[in-house]
């Protein structure tokens, strides 16, 4: 009988293998602004460095591959680095660059782009414009939700380090609001004196698991959301009084329930417990519902510039009839209403497409209707019940679009594609795809809506369609 050859066991690093301290050069950042470091054929990603400089690591192939390296001292500093503002930067996940001054933040993500770019022959004389900066690049975003853990007895709030699923507890984070960082203290000592029970992921023990904190930038109007196990949270009333004596802003409270097992922040169920269900953000002379479910961008002050360009380089047209697809709650799709003669919106979310709805209505729009479908499968029904788009936006996901629903839309031959990423990769990839099909870019136009991490928010006008 002939002996199977089935595959070996892969075998990982011995427990015991040697723990090894390397002198690196840092040669340049990667897309998610670690410093990378070659020895050799080695390859070495060090978080926290910058191009130019000397560090001392040390490398444990017994540890997790994300968690091998370990920055020891950096022994040649970079002149663009600086201070990190915040005292968790050194082990916390967050954030990326606020070692980073914030100038050569955005030179390098103007350089992000510029490198994807010429990995694509194809994209060659792409534009990239530097990115639009933040006139204060901290404490910038409107929606804040922290996971709530029990340590020695107490609990503490955080934000898991990177590569890992430990908590690191912190006193504030300097990226969120100050009203958020304030609510975020009110509800851990209202937890630590009334003894509320945390959440164990373990056991699957405890009452509250996350506090979900939105705060509009422009209204100022603010909504706190405890994510609970269970509507039955003992003394909620003493912070309910709490959270009312110290926020004249506050505008909704709520109980998100979620008793599942899952990574999963919100579960589907949000209940009133004070207010409306709802915030109201503004952009340009519009306002918006925000509700604790419901996807809206996380940077208005941004979204406001990037709605000004897309207007300006899109050339709408009064007969133009425009497909908005993943619309969210209509921020595009509104925005634009006024300048065309129809509007359809299309996202698989029922409570955005909810949201959107409401917020047509509180906006007095009257020429855009919003449908609650997945975007391919939308935009193929109505194209077979032949209702053409002269334009069509698009605003995916990270994962970007899929090469079918590219193919899909430039056979509907419109005159020009809106495209707004949140992911330079994917953009890039799908550009050459849309380069495939006869619809070009010559420009795009970077908003850093993210300040001291590595993300970057994108637009760019395809046209091909004429």
């Amino acid at each position: 009988m002939k002996r199977s050859r089935g595959k070996s066991p892969r075998r990982g690093p011995k427990k015991d293998a040697a723990r090894t301290r390397l002198t690196v050069q840092i040669e340049a950042l990667n897309e998610q602004g670690a410093g990378i470091a070659r020895q050799g054929r080695r390859q070495f990603r060090v978080e926290k460095t910058l191009p130019g400089e000397a560090v001392l690591i040390e490398y444990a192939p017994e540890r997790p591959r994300k968690r091998r390296i370990r920055l020891l001292q950096i022994l040649h500093s970079a002149p663009e680095r600086r201070t990190p503002p915040c005292d968790y930067f050194s082990h916390c996940g967050g954030c990326q660059l606020q070692h980073l001054a914030y100038e050569a933040q955005l030179t390098f993500k103007t350089q992000l782009l510029s490198d994807l770019l010429q990995s694509y022959p194809g994209l060659g004389g792409i534009t990239v414009h530097p990115p639009e900066g933040m006139p204060e690049p901290l404490y910038y975003r409107n929606k804040t939700q922290l996971p709530f853990q029990e340590r020695a007895g107490k609990a503490v709030f955080g934000l898991f380090q990177s590569g890992s699923h430990e908590l690191s507890a912190i006193d504030q984070c300097l990226v969120e609001t100050r009203d958020a960082n304030r609510v975020l203290h009110l509800v851990r000592d209202w937890a630590n004196q009334h003894h509320i029970p945390i959440y164990n992921e373990q056991t699957h023990q405890g009452f509250l698991r996350h506090v979900v904190v939105r705060r509009s930038i422009f209204t100022h109007q603010l909504m706190v959301v405890l994510v609970v196990t269970s509507r039955e949270i003992p003394k909620w009333q003493i912070l309910l009084g709490e959270l009312k004596n110290h926020f004249s802003n506050l505008h909704s409270v709520q109980l998100n329930l979620n008793p599942e097992r899952t990574n999963l922040v919100l579960g589907a169920g949000n209940i009133v417990i004070w207010g409306e269900p709802y915030i109201e953000e503004q952009l340009g002379e519009q306002k918006f519902r925000v509700y604790p479910n419901t996807f809206f961008q996380i940077n208005p002050v941004q979204m406001v510039k990037l709605l000004d360009r897309l207007k300006q380089i899109t050339g709408f047209r009064k007969p133009d009839r425009v497909l908005d697809l993943y619309c969210g709650v209509g921020a595009i799709a509104l925005a634009i209403a006024p300048l065309v003669q129809a509007v359809t919106g299309i996202d698989t979310v029922a409570a955005s497409i909810t949201a959107a709805q409401q917020n047509m209505t509180d906006n007095t729009i009257a020429n855009a209707r919003f449908l609650c479908e997945d975007a391919g499968a939308g935009f193929r029904r109505l194209q077979e019940e032949g209702h053409p788009a002269d334009v069509i936006i698009t605003d995916p996901p990270r994962k970007g679009l899929s090469e079918d629903l590219i193919r899909m839309i430039c056979a509907a031959r419109p005159r020009k594609v809106v495209y707004v990423s949140c992911n330079p990769a994917t953009l890039v990839r799908d550009l050459a795809i849309f380069q495939t099909q006869g619809y070009h870019t010559g420009e795009i136009f970077p908003f850093d809506m993210f300040p001291q991490t590595h993300h970057v928010e994108t637009l760019a006008v395809l046209s091909g369609g004429e």
